[in-house]
């Protein structure tokens, strides 16, 4: 009895011990790392999407004024840097996004080609309605501008004018909004740092897992057919009539590594990130295993010579590799990452990853 007393005392004085000292390990700084994603990531992001899209109207303008075949490649020019710059915004579909729905109104593909085409030729329509979302926006103007007799349309008739200055005083009204919201949310943002699923800090994680996601899938797995039993479906390609697709899709994957790490958009300012929050934990090993894969996967996305559809019908197999590769990612960030952060993923997919 006098040893079993004993030896549960010790074990007593070791289970205190180790609690005085978990009690000593100092909290992550998670106000610091939403304050840095804020100030150097998303409102410098949102700042600049909203400068182009200034540009684009400028350059639509000017097109307008004169409208040759340089005017028209500066017209373009303007468009693929705002589609660019928008994979760096869009990853923030929380708080002023979401409220106003702008992820789905700035950015909605594949188009609808037929209500876009069926609103040019009446002259009358109403862009905010639900009914043309999917005839509005960025991908819109990837159809207008890059069709067959794209130029010569805007050169001869008034009704195609008008719609895709219609689409750019849309994006333009719509940009500033956001940029406008942010102004005021950026308080609310930096003082949310808990892990309950309303806080900023939750959103983000969960953004920047459903963001991943969605590059997966939708820019990649259901044009290549991992959702219809190997069959392609070039007509969801996104950017499909610039041929973009492949560019799209690495910068996307490289504004996620860049919140990932905490890395300033302007410029090569390293910040704090989750990257930090998992050394913190000590997860160093997945830290460096989560940034070795985006790496990886800008790296195999750069081996491609040609468009996704061109891709599509002569390296079926290659894109079949990177798709494995971006989907072996998903279970670092979005089961072991969130697990380490004590993070719940509230957005529901269906893919089975």
């Amino acid at each position: 009895m006098k040893k079993a007393l004993f030896i549960f005392g010790i074990l007593l004085i070791a289970v205190s011990c180790k609690k005085k000292n978990d009690d000593n390990i100092p909290e992550f700084d998670k106000a610091s790392l939403l304050i840095n994603v804020a100030d150097n990531l998303i409102i410098p992001a949102i700042n600049a999407f909203d400068a182009s899209i200034q540009t684009l109207e400028t350059e639509f303008s000017t097109f307008s004024s004169s409208p040759g075949s340089q005017e028209f490649e500066a017209l373009r020019n303007s468009w693929k840097d705002s589609y660019l710059l928008w994979q760096a915004v869009k990853i923030y579909d929380f708080g002023p996004m979401k409220d106003y729905a702008l992820k789905a109104s700035i950015c909605t593909f594949p188009t609808d080609t037929t209500i876009v085409l069926n609103n040019i030729t009446s002259g009358s329509y109403s862009l905010a309605t639900a009914a043309n979302i999917d005839a509005v926006g960025l991908s819109a103007l990837d159809f207008l501008l890059y069709r067959h007799n794209a130029l010569s349309e805007l050169q001869a008739n008034s009704n195609y004018r008008t719609y895709v200055s219609d689409l750019i005083q849309k994006l333009k009204s719509e940009s500033a909004l956001l940029k406008s919201l942010w102004t005021t949310y950026r308080g609310t943002f930096i003082s949310s740092t808990g892990t309950e699923s309303t806080s900023a800090f939750s959103q983000l994680v969960n953004e920047f897992n459903r963001d991943y996601e969605l590059a997966k899938n939708a820019k990649l797995g259901i044009p290549i057919g991992k959702q219809s039993l190997g069959i392609q479906l070039p007509e969801y390609i996104e950017v499909r009539y610039s041929g973009l697709s492949l560019e799209v899709l690495k910068a996307s994957m490289t504004r996620l590594h860049q919140l990932y790490n905490g890395n300033s958009f302007i410029g090569s300012n390293e910040g704090i990130g989750f990257d930090d929050y998992l050394v913190h934990l000590e997860r160093t090993d997945l830290s460096n295993t989560i940034n070795n894969k985006f790496a990886q996967i800008v790296q195999n996305i750069q081996s491609f010579n040609g468009t996704l559809e061109e891709e599509m019908l002569v390296n079926a197999a290659g894109l079949d590799q990177l798709y494995t590769l971006i989907a072996g990612q998903v279970v670092n960030i979005k089961t072991d990452m969130t697990s380490a952060f004590g993070v719940l993923i509230t957005y529901q997919d269906n893919d089975g990853d």
